[in-house]
């Protein structure tokens, strides 16, 4: 993995809680924190969708759900 095209995070209404663009992995301070707008969000089921390119040129969609717990 060499750079992360897109990540997104939405609520359970579809929308964007969190989206970052062309950022490297691995680096927790460029992640979610888990609030909106500077302030936390409550617990709840949010979805994610990560758009990853590869060193081989390739890009592949992930997608699935995450959990926020306190």
């Amino acid at each position: 993995m060499v750079n992360i095209k897109t990540f997104m995070v939405l609520n359970r209404w579809g929308e964007a809680v969190f989206e970052r663009s062309n950022f490297q992995p691995n680096d927790p301070t460029l992640g979610w924190n888990g609030k909106f707008r500077g302030k936390p969000m409550n617990p709840a089921v949010f979805t994610y969708f990560a758009e990853i390119e590869f060193s081989d040129g390739e890009i592949i969609l992930y997608k699935g759900d995450v959990t926020l717990v306190k």
